[in-house]
């Protein structure tokens, strides 16, 4: 399972600009919507999740998050890449009381439940590397965004035996 193969033009979305995460949320579900990613209830679940289930990641030197919807609400699966001009604060996964500056945010919407969880090991793994998420977030258009992924995915699996 490889991360390239969620990850779509139509759903990265560069230096986008929101005052908080439901703001956030809001302007990319949106386009999710019109794009036919995702189903009418997708936002409210995404929102409530996070309200329950916080994805904020501190990493050694960066904070991301990983938001994820439910298979209900989505027609096509995918993986939004999100960066932000300003960091907007979200809760920590592993202690919601922590609250994080988040600016990049990679949104999982999968139709199938086992795939979540390999995939979601498949960019923890990539995480796992700095020099990834700051890829990512020198990223000035979609298709530097997909090199990037798709050389880090290569490396990882030529160092990897899995």
């Amino acid at each position: 399972m490889q991360l390239t193969d969620y990850v779509k033009k139509d759903t990265i979305f560069l230096n986008c600009q929101a005052q908080s995460r439901a703001e956030l949320f809001s302007k990319v579900s949106d386009k999710l919507l019109n794009e036919g990613y995702v189903k009418k209830g997708f936002l409210d679940f995404i929102n409530h999740r996070e309200d329950n289930y916080p994805t904020g990641l501190q990493l050694q030197n960066y904070t991301v998050a990983i938001p994820h919807g439910d298979p209900q609400f989505i027609n096509k699966p995918f993986v939004a890449v999100i960066t932000l001009t300003k960091p907007i604060t979200m809760r920590r996964m592993d202690d919601a009381i922590i609250k994080l500056p988040v600016d990049t945010l990679f949104t999982l919407g999968l139709t199938n439940g086992s795939d979540h969880l390999d995939l979601l090991k498949e960019i923890m793994k990539l995480l796992q590397t700095d020099s990834f998420v700051q890829q990512i977030k020198n990223c000035t258009n979609k298709d530097e965004v997909e090199t990037v992924i798709r050389v880090a995915e290569k490396k990882r699996k030529e160092n990897s035996d899995d």
